[in-house]
């Protein structure tokens, strides 16, 4: 390892993070406080260390050399959201702004939806916290724990962490004992009922199941409860995650059983209001380049962006693959959640392909009017799923896809993106660093789609252009409001 000595941005991993997180999980379930440390050496836990990432993902979807699309981002999907953590930034601030602004709006689907579950919209709770001092409690610590220099460090007193800044101890206080589990607690929730023996080691060793069957524990518990004033953060990554996609199961989860396919379908409405109110501040009306909600006989539009020779026909959906789909590499799990989200629901009813299919096919016969008739339409699937993210993702997607065009078709491949991805790409294009077109040919080749990402074709072109990063000014106006409320709860106290 001294040798290796990798060039550019790249840095040289020895140890995984989910690699040592199922050692955290091992230890809890079957380590033997009775065992004397000075008797093994550090190498040999350095090497069980190291064997634990050998043994964190189930076989490998694909038996040879000539494996399909689906077999490789199974190959790549169970870890993704992981290993690929999302930008607080946007997230932060799209979180606040649905809830804060869209969800209190005048929409009516969601207000109908709304009134359906009886939520108070003005008064959004987090873990029995009010929403603003969830998010300054929980961005509170992640900075804490950004600042850490030695491991011990990891250890904070309710009591005192924040004394300095006067930060409200009962907060702080709330949200560990919503999110924090003693060893025993969480042994508890990690043996699933088996007993904690080496033969079930074995066979959770055999099975690879630590993805599947304990990681989220750690991401819905990022805290360890030490004493009744003292906890452990065991990931900064999943603490601050409660900050985004958190919020969203927290209220989930607070809810009756009876009541959280309306949440979801509200999520949903919301999700799509916050997209195109986001590209309307990068096109507004005047521009005369986007339309929303654009009916034609046999469907609906969520966005289309109109530039002429090339239009952009944009599909919205908030849908997120299930925890079996995207951990277990089993492709009839994956591939039945797949198109029941993707393709076409239980009831028949289309979804995002077959609706994207369905306008581009009425927009290139002249069933929707634009400025001109398009010489190029790029459909193109914006999603909240993070995994679409994932080697093969949209190599996949644009295979079912193909299926449904005519032979001669001025209809291009699909383009999948994340909603980060979008934010991301949205002031490149708005300041003409390259456009839509560039962006988007970029990714296509022979066989349809490369098996890369938006971001890393963002990526690819800053590098070969020499582009400076660009950040998204409309969403840092956003976060600046997240920020105030933030600062205002930690004022350094007088000496």
């Amino acid at each position: 390892m001294s040798q290796f000595n990798p060039g550019g941005p790249a840095i040289a991993t020895v140890f995984t993070k989910i690699g040592c997180l199922q050692i955290m999980r091992h230890l809890m379930l079957f380590g033997d406080a009775s065992i004397d440390g000075a008797d093994r050496p550090v190498n040999r836990l350095g090497e069980l260390m190291l064997l634990a990432n050998e043994f964190i993902l189930p076989e490998p979807a694909f038996k040879s050399p000539q494996a399909s699309n689906l077999e490789l981002l199974l190959s790549f999907l169970p870890i993704w959201d992981v290993c690929n953590p999302r930008e607080l930034a946007y997230s932060l601030s799209r979180m606040f702004t649905i809830l804060t602004e869209i969800l209190p709006g005048t929409d009516r689907e969601v207000q109908r939806l709304t009134s359906r579950l009886g939520m108070d919209t003005t008064r959004i709770v987090v873990d029995d916290l009010p929403l603003n001092d969830f998010i300054a409690v929980v961005f509170g610590l992640y900075s804490y724990g950004r600042t850490m220099v030695i491991p011990e460090q990891a250890v904070f007193d309710v009591n005192k962490v924040f004394s300095r800044v006067g930060s409200p101890t009962d907060i702080l206080g709330n949200l560990v004992k919503k999110r924090a589990l003693t060893i025993s607690e969480f042994r508890e929730l990690l043996r699933g009922g088996n007993p904690c023996e080496f033969k079930t080691f074995v066979d959770e060793i055999r099975r690879r199941a630590f993805v599947s069957e304990s990681l989220n524990i750690f991401r819905k518990f990022p805290f360890l409860q030490l004493a009744p004033d003292r906890a452990l953060i065991l990931d900064l990554q999943f603490l601050v995650e409660l900050l985004t996609s958190g919020v969203y199961w927290s209220i989930f989860d607070r809810l009756p059983t009876n009541r959280r396919d309306t949440f979801r379908e509200l999520w949903g409405r919301l999700f799509e209001l916050y997209s195109v109110n986001l590209l309307k501040k990068f096109y507004p009306k005047t521009s005369g380049i986007l339309s929303s909600d654009l009916q034609y006989e046999g469907g609906q539009i969520d966005a289309l962006l109109d530039f002429g020779g090339e239009v952009l026909i944009l599909e919205i959906k908030a849908s997120l693959l299930t925890e079996p789909a995207k951990r277990t590499v089993n492709s009839t799990e994956f591939v039945r959640d797949f198109n029941r989200k993707f393709v076409q629901n239980e009831k028949g009813s289309p979804k995002a392909i077959l609706q994207l299919v369905s306008s581009c096919k009425a927009l290139e016969n002249g069933g929707i009017r634009t400025a001109t008739k398009p010489s190029r339409i790029y459909p193109i699937f914006i999603s909240d799923e993070p995994g679409v993210e994932t080697f093969f993702f949209n190599a996949y997607m644009n295979e079912i896809f193909q299926k449904e065009l005519p032979a001669r078709s001025t209809i291009q491949p699909i383009t999948v993106m994340s909603i980060n991805e979008l934010e991301e790409a949205l002031p490149y294009v708005a300041e003409n660093a390259f456009g839509w077109t560039e962006l988007l040919q970029s990714r296509f080749n022979a066989l349809g789609v490369g098996p890369t990402s938006v971001h890393q074709a963002i990526y690819d072109l800053c590098r070969s252009k020499g582009l400076p990063s660009l950040r998204n000014q409309a969403i840092r106006a956003e976060f600046d409001k997240v920020w105030a409320i933030i600062s205002s709860r930690y004022k350094p106290t007088a000496a």
